[in-house]
């Protein structure tokens, strides 16, 4: 009973707040997939638009691309002339020795070519002939009217205009080629130079708090890039020589220039060897026969099995820790971005992006190796680290 004269007021309650902030009829699952799509879309967005102007600005971000890689692969000569010469003469040295190598290999090839420029017109002719014959031999391909060999005549008869403009877009192709090939030598060169002292620069420009953590990514993404890239061309050449070798047993023709072409190749992994080794072994069954070609099939499968179980292994060790799946992914992706260079710089660059996600979460030290959930701490500054504004200087292994 409450006194006379005194009116009872109802006492609201609050509400209880649903789990993950969800409002009232809307379920937790919901609000937090929602939660999550819009900050995806975000994401999605923002990647979307720096890919899309980064692409637009090929000529800048691909010699950019390709000097990181170069000034990864020439490091190691760089710092062992360092000891005996100065810095900025040790860079130019080790570009020019690398410019020398890479001529010299060049020159090799012509020098095969014109050596036999007769023999080699003539077994192209041949070879093109054999296609062709083959080609037009199949039903529904080549045989009867209105096949694939006849809509291909005439679209190269009505689009003769389209091929003829074509022919004189390629020659400002090759002008933006001679043009980022200088750009990439020049950025090579003063990477090799002054390539500690620009990381460092870079990392003042960021907050005190956030230097050790950016310094140590930077290592880390860089020490990845090295191993690939060194890893990559030792297996590169072993690849170019083992197939070399094999097609002059064979009798195949053109073996410097195919050689040449299966030692490029090898640097995008999984599809890059078995593809222009494919070309060698068409080659080979159209000049040497259905016997040749199969001997040569199987050393490039036993190549290619020798690489994934022991080449690797060996030569790189566990620099580039990626998911198959996840190289796949980033071949497709380079080769949609940017064609064949997009699919050649596609693993450095996210086995070096991941490499360093991983020592910002602390999952891996500074070396690469997996830490456990005791021994997860702040990120350990490297050997690159700041000393009174000033790089230290980064160890050969580096």
């Amino acid at each position: 009973m409450h006194p006379a004269g005194t009116r009872t007021r109802a006492v609201s309650r609050p509400r209880p707040r649903r789990r993950g902030g969800a409002e009232p009829g809307v379920p937790p699952a919901l609000a937090l997939a929602a939660a999550w799509c819009w900050r995806l879309l975000v994401v999605g967005a923002v990647v979307w638009f720096v890919t899309g102007f980064l692409s637009g600005l090929s000529l800048v971000t691909v010699p950019l691309v390709l000097a990181f890689l170069l000034a990864a692969l020439l490091r190691r000569p760089a710092l062992l002339l360092r000891r005996t010469l100065p810095r900025g003469l040790a860079g130019l040295v080790t570009v020019l020795a690398a410019l020398a190598v890479l001529g010299a290999v060049f020159w090799f090839v012509q020098y095969r070519v014109r050596g036999q420029i007769g023999t080699l017109t003539a077994q192209a002719g041949d070879i093109l002939g054999r296609l062709h014959d083959q080609v037009s031999s199949l039903p529904g391909i080549g045989s009867g009217s209105g096949t694939l060999v006849d809509r291909v005549d005439a679209w190269v008869q009505q689009h003769s205009a389209t091929l003829l403009s074509g022919a004189f877009t390629a020659g400002q192709v090759a002008v933006d080629a001679v043009t980022g090939l200088v750009l990439t030598l020049f950025l090579t060169l003063f990477f090799l130079i002054d390539g500690e002292r620009i990381w460092a620069w870079t990392v003042r420009l960021l907050p005190s708090d956030a230097r050790p953590a950016v310094n140590g990514a930077g290592y880390r993404a860089f020490s990845v890039l090295s191993g690939w890239i060194t890893g990559t061309a030792v297996i590169a050449s072993i690849h170019g020589v083992v197939i070399g070798l094999a097609m002059e047993l064979l009798g195949t023709p053109m073996v410097a220039v195919l050689a040449v072409l299966v030692f490029i190749g090898s640097f995008i992994p999984i599809i890059g060897a078995f593809v222009f080794g494919g070309l060698a072994c068409l080659v080979t069954l159209v000049t040497v026969g259905l016997r040749g070609a199969l001997i040569l099939l199987a050393v490039l499968i036993a190549e290619n099995l020798l690489e994934g179980h022991v080449y690797q292994p060996l030569i790189m060790g566990r620099t580039v820790k990626l998911h198959p799946v996840a190289i796949l992914l980033a071949i497709a992706a380079g080769s949609v971005l940017d064609g064949v260079v997009g699919a050649i710089i596609a693993i450095p660059l996210a086995g070096s992006v991941s490499a360093a996600v991983k020592y910002l979460r602390g999952i891996e030290d500074l070396h690469g190796n997996p830490l456990g959930e005791e021994d997860r701490m702040a990120p350990e500054p490297p050997p690159l680290a700041l000393v009174r504004g000033q790089p230290a200087e980064p160890p050969a292994a580096a």
